[in-house]
Formats: C-alpha cells, sequence, structure tokens
C-alpha cells in the first residue's frame, strides 16, 4: 500500500521527474516530464537522456553527473540550462539531481537487481512552462497519444479517482466541459497529422498545405532530402540515438526556414520542405547543406549528417502537387547519383534516368568484357619533401565518346555486381602502369580504391595479393582505400582480410575521414595506416582565416595514433596552406593536377610540383 501510493504522488507531482539508468537512458518519468518535454512516455523510456537537452547544455550537465559520484549524493545547486521539446523549441529549466542508493533483489524479486552504476533521480522545473498552466489552468490537457498506463496497477486507478474528481458534476466543471472536448479534438486531430517522434507535419499535412499553395499565384518551391548513410549510423549510434539524431535534424530543417514554410518528415529519414513565396529557393538549399555538415553531439558521439536534396519549383506547367514531388524525388535521384553531400534542381531529363538505368548497367557489363575501363592517376603531394609521393588511380569509362567519372556508373556497378570484376581489373591495370614510376624510390606508393562489396568474396585478400605479385609490385608500395562505412559496417572476415594485407605490407586507408561518424576514439582499434579528412571539410577553408578547430583536432589525434593524414579535394594555395600549417602530412586535389591517364604521367608530376612551388613561395 505505502509502495503504490509512492507511486501515485511521483506520477502527480507538479515537477518533472526522472530517473537515469547508469547508461544514461531514462528508466522512469511521470506526467509532468510529459508535459514539460511534450514527448509520450513510450518515447522516452528507454532512450538517452541528452535527447531532453538542447546541445549547447550537454556537456555542462554531464560534469554535473560526474560531480555527483566526488561531492555528495546530490547536487548543492540546481543546474540551469536549456531543455529541448519535442518539437524542437527550447525552454530554460532547472534541474536537481540526486545518486539512488544501489537497488538488490528482494526475496519475491519485486525489485530489480543491483544496477552496475549508480542511477540518478532528477527533478526538472520549467518556470516559463509553468507559468503559462498557473495563468490558464484550464488549458492543460495530456499529450496526444500520451501511454497512461504505470506499472503499478494501484496508481493507474488513483490517477483514474484524481481524474474523476477533477471533472465532477458542477456548475464551473460543465461549462469548461465542451470547451475541453473541442480543445482535446483539436489535439487528436493534430496528433494524426504530426510524426510523433519529430512533432513535424506528416505526409498527409504536408500534402494539404502543398495543394493549398498550389492554388495561389505565389511561388512554390519543394525540397525533397534524404540523410546521408542514415542506415550505417543508426546500426553504429543504436536506435534510440538515431532518433535524438532526427529529433536534432528536424530542429536544424526548421531554423533554417522562415515560420510560415513548412517542414514535414515522410518516414525513416526523409524529410520534405515546403516554400512558399522565396525569392531564392536555391540559397534555402544551400543554408540547409551547409546547416546539415556541422558536427552535433548524439548519445557519446559526434557525428556529421550530411545531405542530399532534390529541388523542385511551380512553373505554369505544373499540374499538382504530386507532380511536382516526382520531380523533387528525380532530382533528388540524380544527386545521389553524383554522390553525397549535394542538392541539385529539378530537370526535364532527370525524369527518364530511370529508363537509362538499365541500359547504362547492360553497356557497362559490355564494356567490362571489352576491358574497357581505363584507369586514371592524380598526384598526391608531399609538402615538407616538396615531391610527389603518390598516385591514387580512379576507374574510368568512355562511353559515346564521353568520359564517365566513377561516381556515376560505380553505384551502377555495385548493384549489380560488377564492382568485383572492375576492381579486380583497376587494381591490376595500376599496378602493371604505375610500376615503372614506383620502382625508382620505395618510399613511392599507389593508392586504389575499394569497395566493401568486394570483401563480400573472403579470398579477397588473397587475391589481391596475387594481383601485386603478378605486376611485380612491392606490397609496401600499395595503399587500399576504404570509406568508413566499410570499417563500421565490417564483420570478422572483413577485418581478417585487412590485418592480412597488413601483415603482408600493403598500406590501409580511410578515405572520406570525418563525413558520416567523427570516430577519432575509434581509430586505434581500426588496422589502419592514414586517414584522409573528406573534400567536404577542405571546402570550409575560402581565405585561410578561418578558425576551424576541428581540423587541429583531426591532425592531432591521428599523429599520436601513429597516423599518417591526407587533405583531398584542395583548389586553392589558401586551402594548401592553411592545412599545411595544421600539419597535414600530404595534400591532393585539382590544384596540383587532375587525374590524367598513365601516358601524361611525367606533364601530371611537372603540374604538381609547379603548384607545390608556387603555394611555398606565397607560404
Amino acid at each position: 500500500m505505502e509502495s503504490g501510493f509512492a507511486h501515485v504522488l511521483l506520477e502527480h507531482s507538479p515537477d518533472a521527474l526522472l530517473l537515469l539508468a547508469p547508461d544514461g537512458s531514462i528508466s522512469f518519468l511521470n506526467a509532468a516530464a510529459e508535459d514539460l518535454f511534450g514527448y509520450t512516455r513510450a518515447q522516452l523510456l528507454g532512450a538517452d537522456s541528452s535527447l531532453l537537452l538542447a546541445e549547447s547544455s550537454r556537456e555542462a550537465f554531464h560534469g554535473v553527473l560526474v560531480g555527483l559520484g566526488t561531492a555528495s549524493r546530490r547536487s548543492r545547486e540546481p543546474f540551469a540550462g536549456s531543455g529541448r521539446r519535442a518539437d524542437g523549441t527550447e525552454v530554460a529549466v532547472e534541474i536537481t539531481c540526486s545518486l539512488l542508493p544501489a537497488r538488490a533483489p528482494g526475496t519475491d524479486g519485486s525489485t530489480q537487481a543491483l544496477a552496475s552504476g549508480p542511477e540518478v533521480a532528477l527533478s526538472v522545473r520549467g518556470a516559463g512552462h509553468r507559468h503559462a498552466h498557473v495563468q490558464a489552468p484550464a488549458q492543460r490537457h495530456p499529450p496526444v497519444q500520451r501511454n497512461t498506463q504505470t506499472h503499478d496497477a494501484g496508481a493507474g486507478a488513483a490517477a483514474a479517482a484524481a481524474a474523476a474528481h477533477r471533472h465532477r458534476p458542477g456548475a464551473a466543471a460543465g461549462a469548461a466541459a465542451p470547451l475541453a472536448f473541442v480543445e482535446h479534438d483539436d489535439q487528436l486531430k493534430a496528433g494524426v497529422l504530426r510524426d510523433p517522434l519529430t512533432a513535424l507535419p506528416n505526409g498527409t499535412l504536408f500534402n494539404e498545405r502543398l495543394a493549398a499553395a498550389l492554388r495561389r499565384p505565389d511561388p512554390v518551391d519543394v525540397l525533397l532530402l534524404n540523410l546521408d548513410d542514415f542506415r550505417s549510423m543508426t546500426d553504429m549510434l543504436g536506435r534510440s540515438a538515431a532518433d535524438e539524431l532526427l529529433v536534432e535534424v528536424a530542429s536544424r530543417l526548421r531554423n533554417c526556414v522562415r515560420p510560415h514554410d513548412t517542414v514535414a518528415r515522410l518516414g525513416g529519414d526523409e524529410f520534405v520542405v515546403l516554400l512558399t513565396e522565396c525569392l531564392n529557393a536555391d540559397a534555402v538549399a544551400t543554408r540547409i547543406a551547409e546547416s546539415l555538415l556541422v558536427p552535433l553531439r548524439v548519445g557519446r558521439s559526434m557525428v556529421r549528417p550530411g545531405v542530399t536534396m532534390g529541388l523542385a519549383s511551380k512553373t505554369p506547367q505544373t499540374h499538382d502537387g504530386a507532380q511536382l514531388l516526382r520531380q523533387a524525388d528525380a532530382a533528388l535521384a540524380a544527386a545521389k547519383d553524383g554522390g553525397q553531400h549535394s542538392w541539385l534542381r529539378f530537370r526535364p531529363e532527370m525524369l527518364t534516368t530511370a529508363v537509362h538505368r538499365a541500359d547504362g548497367e547492360t553497356g557497362l557489363r559490355r564494356a567490362v568484357e571489352l576491358g574497357q575501363i581505363s584507369v586514371h592517376y592524380q598526384p598526391v603531394v608531399s609538402p615538407g619533401l616538396g615531391a610527389v609521393v603518390q598516385f591514387e588511380a580512379f576507374a574510368r569509362w568512355e562511353r559515346h565518346g564521353k568520359l564517365i567519372p566513377p561516381n556515376q556508373f560505380l553505384p551502377v556497378a555495385e548493384q549489380s555486381g560488377l564492382i568485383r570484376e572492375i576492381g579486380d581489373e583497376v587494381l591490376r591495370r595500376a599496378c602493371a602502369e604505375i610500376r615503372p614510376w614506383l620502382a625508382g624510390d620505395a618510399a613511392y606508393s599507389v593508392a586504389v580504391n575499394v569497395s566493401g562489396l568486394q570483401f563480400q568474396n573472403r579470398d579477397f585478400g588473397t587475391e589481391v595479393l596475387a594481383i601485386v605479385a603478378s605486376t611485380g609490385v612491392d606490397p609496401r608500395q600499395l595503399t587500399l582505400e576504404l570509406t568508413e562505412s566499410v570499417f563500421f559496417d565490417a564483420g570478422t572476415d572483413v577485418l581478417r582480410q585487412l590485418h592480412q594485407l597488413r601483415e603482408a605490407g600493403v598500406k590501409i586507408a580511410m578515405d572520406d575521414f570525418g563525413t558520416g561518424y567523427s570516430s577519432l576514439g575509434r581509430l586505434k582499434e581500426l588496422p589502419l595506416d592514414n586517414v584522409k579528412i573528406d573534400r567536404s571539410f577542405v571546402a570550409m577553408i575560402k581565405t585561410g582565416q578561418e578558425q576551424l578547430p576541428f581540423f587541429h583536432t583531426m591532425v592531432t589525434a591521428a599523429h599520436a595514433l601513429g597516423l599518417k593524414v591526407t587533405a583531398e579535394g584542395i583548389e586553392t594555395p589558401a586551402q594548401a596552406t592553411y592545412l599545411m600549417d595544421r600539419g597535414c602530412d600530404s595534400l591532393q586535389g585539382y590544384l596540383f593536377a587532375k587525374p590524367a591517364p598513365a601516358s601524361e604521367l611525367a606533364g601530371t608530376m611537372e603540374s604538381a610540383l609547379t603548384a607545390i612551388d608556387r603555394v611555398d613561395a606565397a607560404h
């Protein structure tokens, strides 16, 4: 009886009360916590507690939790920070926290087993939230879809009795009841039309607003977007942290548009933005792309979501919203084919891309059979040595007189299974064509990109070493470049093959470093020799005067682990100088030379050396 009554008191406390498990997840919350943060109980139970804090307050609050273990069991002063509601808005909060004594199992099994660490009880007060309810108590209603069940049947009965007491017959209650029912009905309707996780409009509400906008003569633009590598991030971070990421993305999207524009979540990692009366939709797309490349903390990890988008705008030929969404979807597909972290505006020829994709696979298969896949080489320079120290090999496909870059045909190769044959051919050609240059210095090397699908062949590592041996190249002069996702999706067999290759002398590099995981803390666990800073980071350097501390962090951490650092995508002397000053070991990009056939290797090297001299002179 006493336990049940205590549960009722907790449930109906005017302050938000939460209990955190040793791993920081939420194991209990009361009704006031649901009201304060706008989430349902089902959404929060088991979620990471950082979901309820604005990003600016997370580090400071973590420090408070750490301090609990070194001072008293209760914080001396309330923590003042910013909470974050389900709709992305921030609210000023004061949090008082205390450690709970460890709980051991009782003889009847009613209590929990002894935890691996202390649990933390939180009392959260939102002054603005309470003030609003004092002024208008009749406006307080449970959030839509709230799970009102508790773990204690007596508490549920008490809550029902309390509700009956609040609505007992009487003049005042009778007058208020119709208004309450109307408001609750509005809330139910809003719940049906909104995404329960992010509180954004869902597809149904978005379509209603799009149809209404198209009935007016004003400009209408639609941006359809997907997060890059979301599935991989979900696998790495876990479902709870992935939900937290989606909530943060929703908040950033809202901050990139005007109040009367609509941001909706269609499901999964797919969002859509409706712009009305917008004079520069391209600028909005650019702002969104830049916003989602800024790193953020999710749980205990730093991630950079990144986004790929398709933009479509109303024209005199636009019939309805479905047509505009099809156009935005075609632009999104074209942007994905061109690479991540990009966006494209719709063009009519994009609608025929799907029709030509099957033809592209047939043509690619024919090109592989006829040996029509060629290799071009781009130099990698060492600023310290003032020399070219490596060439990276890039696959090329010449079709109908045009040279097709890898980011346009390799996705087709991966989908069709041709990537293994193409990968073997590129490695064989690269070793054979670059061998004369490699023979000039044991420190020279050639880098070849490898797809994660190639590792599905359990003998891939053995086959690589066989190709190297057949071409007469020293394995120590070969570097294999893999993207971050290959490492984090890696099973035991992939890691086995990577270790096999490294033991034979082959170098392993992580390409596009930082684009999805910012995994500095995990680098020491991986079989790595080199990391390549992604070009999207380098593009942030415009004048060379920017304050971008993460460059120093990445380079310093990598060097501390004995790894070399290469920066790619360098196009200006300012970018080269900036990265040299921060200790990058080698540089690569159009500033030095574009990829070219092996027959033009001498000219490519001369171009790279001339560029090095210009950078040194300006440094």
